[in-house]
């Protein structure tokens, strides 16, 4: 059963296929927004089915995905009265393979609705990985991504494993406790009263509902990044490239040891970011850290660290981007790529990357490289090269536009 969905991956390289388009995302897509922005932030896909016209009524008249709707539906509300919790919302392997066969047939019989959806699919850039591969192999993969997620949340925040990061992602309360297994029980009768849906709703709603239960919002907290950053891209429009030798100046975040804002070691990176802004070598700095360390503090770095760059160092507001997101070295490079590409800033002309002498050296070694293609399938920066003992420089890889399951706080 668990070689389930490699085999139907494998039969789709043998099928007759008309349907493979540009792998280009578009850097003014426009984002379908669902009932629930924590949704439409990790599992857009799953927004896009819901959202398009005529496509959520196109796979309700599926009778194997109908089916499998009301299977789940059945187990909310079962696994309640059991005790069994979220483990039979999880999705097998063979129901993964089975729903990426029916949403084949379905691109198959409906090629202009589903058609449609592929074409959101690779102008929104969230399924970059998979982007240049054929539209059946495209949906089956973005598929599987979204039940891992899925299932991911559900292990997680239920029973406390298969975290990734087990000391900054855990569930706000100890997970073995009566107390907790009871919110959890509340969280899946609620899921179980709401109106049907499509096939994946049920699981969905436990594992969006298990987020908010433990208060890991984080992934939208500071959404649209567009209006804390407005200054900003308005200044993008702008300006003259060829008069700075990089486009934008990435400085590293530093998480704080106890309850201070902003570190210090943060504030040493912040101030060799502004001496090298002074001198030109970038019109733009994006200051990247979320809400890290010490677990559940209220203090994103990016947010701190751009205060202290304005108020203390008097770099222009409008020259500083934030990236309130990132909680590694991984995502700190990652989400950089990503404003550079929402922001319209070119991501055929390098950027620099500023931090402490050794950090900068782990940046530019082969051990951040295997950690980023470990973590997120890629390296999210291209043609690296360390010019100075405090910054590098590398070019955007727009792999970085693609969503990350296996972290939904900063996806």
């Amino acid at each position: 059963m668990k070689n389930c969905f490699l085999t139907w991956l494998l039969l789709l390289a043998w099928w007759p296929c008309t349907f493979a388009q540009p792998a280009s995302p578009d850097q003014h897509y426009k984002f379908y927004k669902g009932s629930s922005a924590l949704q439409d932030r990790i599992f857009y896909l799953f927004t896009l089915m819901e959202e398009l016209p005529g496509l959520s009524r196109l796979m309700n008249s599926d009778s194997a995905l109908c089916t499998l709707g009301q299977e789940y539906r059945q187990r909310v509300t079962g696994s309640v009265s059991k005790g069994d919790l979220t483990a039979p919302l999880q999705f097998s392997a063979r129901t993964t393979g089975e729903v990426s066969k029916a949403l084949i047939d379905l691109l198959l019989r409906h090629p202009k609705e589903m058609g449609r959806l592929l074409n959101e699919m690779r102008g929104s850039g969230v399924f970059q990985l998979y982007a240049d591969k054929a539209d059946t192999t495209l949906l089956s993969l973005a598929w599987k991504d979204a039940a891992d997620g899925v299932n991911y949340i559900l292990n997680a925040y239920t029973n406390g494993k298969g975290l990734r990061y087990p000391v900054i992602d855990s569930a706000a309360y100890y997970v073995a406790s009566p107390a907790y297994r009871s919110m959890i029980q509340r969280v899946m009768e609620q899921a179980g009263k709401r109106k049907p849906g499509l096939f994946f709703r049920p699981s969905l709603d436990v594992a969006l509902g298990l987020l908010e239960l433990n208060h890991r919002d984080e992934a939208i907290r500071y959404e649209p990044l567009s209006a804390i950053n407005e200054a900003a891209y308005k200044m993008v429009k702008q300006t003259d490239w060829s008069k700075y030798p990089y486009t934008a100046m990435l400085i590293l975040g530093a998480s704080p040891v106890a309850t201070e804002p902003l570190s210090e070691t943060g504030k040493s990176r912040c101030r060799t970011g502004a001496e090298l802004y002074r001198k030109g070598m970038a019109p733009f700095i994006i200051v990247s850290g979320g809400h890290v360390r010490p677990v559940g503090t209220r203090y994103s770095e990016a947010v701190e660290m751009k205060k202290y760059l304005v108020n203390e160092l008097k770099i222009p507001a409008a020259a500083v981007m934030a990236d309130p997101y990132a909680r590694h070295t991984t995502t700190n490079v990652r989400n950089a790529v990503r404003i550079l590409w929402r922001s319209g800033i070119p991501v055929d002309k390098k950027m620099m990357c500023v931090s402490d002498i050794m950090h900068v050296a782990y940046v530019n070694s082969p051990m951040f490289t295997k950690r980023c293609k470990t973590e997120l399938g890629y390296m999210p920066a291209a043609d690296m090269e360390q010019s100075d003992l405090y910054f590098l420089s590398f070019l955007p890889d727009l792999r970085s536009l693609q969503v990350n399951v296996f972290d939904p706080l900063d996806p």
